[in-house]
């Protein structure tokens, strides 16, 4: 997992929900990952993630939420495969309105504080004390970016 700024921090995968046993089986056993499971309705997925390697596969398992139909749309296009890039920036905002600026779409904006962080198992980090903002933008160029902001709160 890339740590600091300007550097990429994970990869997204985006998978059927009926693929998840044979894609964990694939990165625990034939990779030897540990998957942590992380459901988050709010956002109509299921994540299997192992921070360590900066692997991140995701799954529309809800019929709403903020990503749901997004990655459903996704799966519909192109089929199971990398969703996103996750690369960390040092201000979110100049970040966004410079990659915006360049044509590319703001599909999904999120500012999730340090308590929920750690709440929401999205760090492998025991000490936590970290807010993340992020910032998903649609496909440009080939890639679907997601601009992220780590910062000590």
């Amino acid at each position: 997992m890339g740590e600091g700024v300007n550097c990429i921090h994970h990869v997204v995968w985006c998978i059927k929900p009926e693929s998840m046993a044979g894609v964990r089986a694939l990165w625990e056993e034939a990779l030897g990952l540990e998957m942590q499971d992380i459901d988050l309705p709010e956002l109509g997925v299921h994540v299997m993630i192992a921070w360590e390697a900066g692997i991140e596969i995701m799954s529309p398992t809800y019929e709403d939420g903020a990503l749901a139909q997004s990655a459903r749309d996704f799966l519909e296009q192109k089929g199971e495969g990398v969703y996103s890039v996750v690369y960390n920036v040092e201000n979110l905002e100049s970040a966004v309105a410079k990659y915006a600026a360049h044509g590319a779409k703001l599909v999904f904006q999120e500012d999730i504080p340090a308590d929920e962080v750690e709440d929401r198992n999205l760090s492998d980090d025991a000490s936590g004390g970290f807010a993340v903002k992020q910032a998903l933008f649609d496909e440009i160029f080939g890639i679907r970016i997601c601009l992220q902001q780590m910062s000590s709160e």
